[in-house]
């Protein structure tokens, strides 16, 4: 057999390999991108060295030049991306077929569109508005406060010019029979508040409706937490312990040297959670944080899905098995938290970030410090007690948190995590009665300016048995 079919005999199988690796069949013909192209250059370029090294592994194939491992990489790669572009071109084609054109269709009924301001924003808002079936908006025009993009195409539309020439621009389209309905900003916080103006000016004065990319794309940011003022509100009013300002720097120290000790038990949790439950490994909730502020908690996990690979509901029964059961007493599922410490989510000793049915009538008092990888509460009672008197030890946490309290409390940790959770009826009287001594029975109000009930006068002062500087005078 000639040496260039030997070469074909074996760069065909590497080829074909390639593809399947890379998945190249997976890929959506009608979309081509990019990153499209540097997938299919990367298959090429695998199946070449593949085959080279496989040849010359067991012959020095001499009677095939040197450039046919490069010449059947450039016509593989030229093939598929020719092809790729080809496909898209007629997709393309047969979607501008099917679009109805005409004084009497659907075009005539376009609600067209300045959009101001150039970013990848804007180019996908102009891409969906054009994929949509039935179209019903049109972007005609861009503008921009860069006088260097005037003139380039963004997604097929054209740039026309600046932000000042707006109103130009509507009466230059409006003379050519295209009449705009709507100004969208693609990035308002570019825009200076005298541009805003001048832009809300000239609408008002042609009656067009302006607003925001996001809101006209229904993409606007729910409303804030409510938790989230109200506790800046409380932050003042409380001046907490002087040890939480060293309590951060504590917390990066020891939760690196612990991520680092207990690496080696993470990847055998790891692997009993993969053989238990299967993949993935880690999972998260999302918690409130200090100040309110949401943030994800991972786990490794222990439960199996609610529902089986056939669609049927797994009773709740057989979801935790005797390895995550296990896993969860010794509380080695919480080891991923440590990253949580790291980035600054949480604290090691805390009160504990808790599920949305297990928290407080009003949280904010213990909100006001970080979440705990464990806790006052969690070692006095854990899920045993109720989320009122777990706020209690939290918030007694709060005003009496020292550096002997938060390594008493990891001891007593080690020793819940062996012996299990047990109910400490002392530590959670003190909690209750000092809760409602100094803050009521409701916490604080509403408004978060002050605490409710009929304080003495000297209350904002600190009390006999809590460290001084907890409570800011008024």
């Amino acid at each position: 057999m000639p040496e260039t079919y030997r070469y074909a005999l074996v760069a065909v199988p590497c080829a074909l390999s390639a593809c399947v690796l890379f998945r190249l069949g997976d890929r959506m013909y009608r979309f081509f991108t990019l990153h499209d192209a540097l997938v299919i250059c990367s298959a090429v370029a695998c199946a070449a060295a593949a085959s080279s090294a496989i040849l010359f592994s067991f012959t020095r194939v001499e009677g095939v030049p040197r450039s046919t491992p490069l010449l059947f990489a450039l016509v593989l790669g030229s093939g598929l991306i020719c092809a790729r572009a080809a496909v898209r071109t007629f997709f393309k084609e047969v979607f501008t077929a099917r679009k109805p054109c005409g004084g009497a269709g659907l075009d005539a009924r376009l609600r067209r569109v300045i959009l101001i301001g150039v970013d990848r924003f804007a180019a996908a808002a102009i891409k969906l508005t054009d994929a949509q079936t039935p179209r019903t908006t049109q972007v005609a025009a861009m503008l921009d406060l860069r006088a260097a993009t005037i003139g380039r195409k963004i997604a097929g539309v054209d740039v026309v010019g600046q932000v000042a020439d707006l109103a130009a621009v509507i009466d230059e389209y409006a003379i050519h029979g295209v009449d705009i309905d709507e100004i969208w900003l693609a990035n308002e916080a570019t825009l200076s508040s005298e541009t805003r103006a001048s832009i809300a000016a000239q609408c008002a004065s042609r009656g067009l409706k302006l607003q925001p990319l996001s809101e006209a794309l229904n993409l606007v940011a729910r409303s804030a937490a409510p938790l989230g003022e109200p506790a800046a509100v409380l932050r003042d009013l409380v001046d907490l312990n002087a040890y939480f300002a060293l309590k951060r720097t504590l917390d990066i120290l020891a939760a690196a040297a612990l991520l680092i000790a207990l690496s080696p038990i993470g990847f055998l949790v790891a692997a009993a959670a993969l053989y238990d439950v299967g993949a993935p490994v880690l999972f998260w909730q999302q918690r409130l944080g200090k100040g309110g502020c949401r943030f994800l908690l991972y786990k490794f996990r222990t439960f199996h899905a609610p529902f089986d690979r056939n669609g049927r509901r797994v009773a709740e029964e057989r979801r935790l098995t005797a390895v995550g059961r296990a896993l969860r007493a010794s509380r080695l599922d919480e080891i991923p938290q440590l990253y949580n410490v790291l980035v600054g989510d949480m604290s090691l000793i805390g009160p504990r970030p808790l599920l949305p049915q297990d928290q407080p009538r009003d949280p904010r008092l213990r909100l006001l410090v970080r979440p705990g990888v464990s806790g006052w509460a969690q070692i006095n009672g854990g899920t045993s007690i109720s989320p009122e008197e777990k706020e209690a030890l939290d918030v007694w946490y709060i005003w009496h948190a020292s550096f002997w309290l938060d390594l008493k409390i990891a001891v007593l940790t080690l020793w819940v995590a062996v012996a299990g959770e047990q109910e400490n009826p002392a530590a959670l009287a003190q909690a209750l009665r000092w809760r409602r001594q100094y803050f009521g029975e409701r916490g604080v109000t509403d408004a978060g300016e002050k605490f409710v009930g009929e304080l003495p006068g000297d209350a904002w002062r600190a009390p006999v048995d809590t460290p001084p500087g907890v409570l800011a005078t008024r």
